[in-house]
């Protein structure tokens, strides 16, 4: 992820490599904690995530937080976090970070998945602190590593013509 390209050569990404499986066990518990409190107090959330309106959505982070297995990291034995500033375009180069790491870890034979659900984390500042994100960084990808127990089919993609405007 390293050599991915960044805003201005900024490289503003960290990252935290956890293979413990205690630890990735504790970190996805604590996920699912962090939607239950979310869901209890939508009022309070609904400017940061105004999808919980959205009834499905709700039973979906229902469904996902009172799961006994482990459908965060599904258990895989290697979880990355990036981590950077909330400076502009920071997101962005992290993003190119973690999809650099993600073809690199697939011409390896090693399958990767992006966690949108990691984000709850940031929910809890002992955590984050816990698990070495440097104050005034934020999480900004998060991928699960690991030998998959079977390579899903390619997903069909969407017409060239539908989201391509090419203009001469």
């Amino acid at each position: 992820g390293r050599y991915a390209p960044s805003a201005e050569n900024s490289q503003p990404w960290k990252f935290i490599v956890i293979t413990s499986r205690d630890e990735i066990a504790s970190l996805s518990g604590e996920v699912k904690r962090q939607i239950r409190e979310v869901l209890r107090h939508k009022r309070k959330w609904k400017k940061k995530y105004p999808e919980l309106a959205q009834q499905e959505t709700a039973l979906f982070l229902n469904a996902i937080s009172s799961s006994e297995k482990d459908n965060i990291f599904f258990n895989a034995p290697v979880v990355v976090f990036v981590v950077t500033e909330d400076k502009a375009f920071y997101d962005e180069s992290c993003a190119c970070a973690a999809q650099n790491m993600m073809l690199a870890a697939w011409s390896l034979g090693i399958g990767s998945c992006w966690i949108g659900f990691a984000k709850f984390l940031e929910l809890n500042p002992a955590l984050m602190e816990k698990i070495g994100v440097p104050e005034g960084h934020h999480i900004s990808a998060c991928i699960i590593l690991g030998h998959a127990a079977h390579v899903p089919k390619p997903q069909i993609r969407k017409p060239m013509a539908d989201i391509i405007r090419w203009i001469e």
